[in-house]
């Protein structure tokens, strides 16, 4: 059985600044495909992840999880509308998984 648990982060600052710079360099990993994907007219997740993958792996400070959902969030993206550049905010959501974020209670 799946359980989805919604809980309050209460990090320190230290914490809270590297949560906050994580979400900058995703979203600029975003902004990165975004520009491949629009130059190149390559939408398709796969074919997208063999484009930018080894070359972002390189440029952004990212785990390779955190950069494979760049990738699929710039996909999303285009699945709406192919017509239309896509851009992403700073600070613009990023989709946290189990293979990035974990919790394990205090015991």
């Amino acid at each position: 059985m799946k359980m989805t648990l919604k809980i309050k982060l209460l990090p320190s600052d230290e914490q809270a600044a590297l949560l906050l710079q994580t979400l900058r360099e995703a979203n600029a990993a975003c902004g990165a495909i975004s520009q491949v994907a629009w130059q190149e007219k390559i939408f398709n997740k796969v074919k997208l992840h063999h484009q930018v993958y080894h070359p972002l792996r390189a440029t952004f400070k990212l785990s390779s999880q955190m950069l494979i959902r760049s990738i699929a969030k710039v996909c999303d993206a285009y699945s709406l509308d192919k017509k239309t550049k896509r851009t992403f905010k700073p600070l613009g959501a990023i989709a946290y998984d189990a293979r990035i974020m974990t919790y394990k209670p205090n015991n």
